[in-house]
């Protein structure tokens, strides 16, 4: 009899463990080969970096960092930029942002996005600190995404609504800085959100970190800086 309860247990064990092992790869079935990011257990992570300058025209920055030995084609190296534009996400997952900003402090004109948007229990990390906002005179920048608005009643093919928003921090004015002005240490801010089905969407800062009299020239009005594409898929 306890050979019989033993044999019973022991498969018991080795079904729970194919069970968990078919979840497992059923869950990474379907995340999108391009997608930018790392699988983690509980969905995916997405790095992104804030620069003030082009981080290849930095020799010092790129002898610790050689990722951004390459500059990117036909860009400008003095505009200010996010290191990946273009996101790609499984849908129905976990999305963890952790953003490293090397770039300093800009003028916030607008306090709505201080206040996070869109993530879990309505908080994000600085350096590790959990926090529901930050001051004003820290931000940096913002990574909003965001669609159009669709009326579902008209277009039941209307992609789901998606909003996320979250205030960046600067680094500081009196920052150690290699000998191009590149800042040694990043202010890293973290939050995650929950994508729902398939989707196109923006990403975007809302900061006037650019050129002109307004800030809105230049990178903020160039794809690919300030802005980006996240894909839902």
């Amino acid at each position: 009899m306890r050979k019989y309860l033993g044999m019973v247990g022991f498969l018991v064990v080795v079904a729970a463990i194919v069970a968990s092992v078919a979840v497992a790869l059923n869950y990474f079935a379907f995340i999108p080969a391009d997608y930018h990011g790392t699988k983690t257990a509980d969905g995916v992570t997405i790095n992104e970096d804030v620069f003030p300058f082009a981080p290849c025209t930095d020799p010092d920055f790129v002898k610790a960092h050689p990722q951004y030995a390459q500059c990117r084609p036909n860009y400008n190296s003095q505009y200010v930029l996010y290191s990946e534009p273009e996101i790609v996400v499984p849908a129905h997952t976990k999305v963890t942002m952790i953003i490293a900003n090397y770039d300093s402090v800009s003028n916030l004109i607008n306090n709505y996005f201080l206040a996070p948007q869109g993530i879990d229990n309505g908080t994000f990390t600085v350096d590790g600190k959990t926090v529901n906002t930050i001051d004003p005179d820290v931000v940096s920048h913002t990574f909003v995404i965001h669609s159009i608005v669709t009326n579902k009643s008209q277009d039941p093919n209307a992609q789901p609504w998606l909003y996320v928003g979250v205030p960046i921090t600067g680094a500081p004015d009196d920052a150690k800085t290699d000998d191009a002005g590149m800042p040694l240490q990043p202010v890293v801010t973290e939050f995650s959100f929950e994508t729902g089905a398939p989707g196109h969407y923006i990403w975007q800062c809302f900061v006037p970190c650019g050129t002109g009299f307004d800030g809105f020239g230049g990178p903020m009005g160039t794809d690919g800086y300030m802005n980006g594409t996240f894909i839902v898929q």
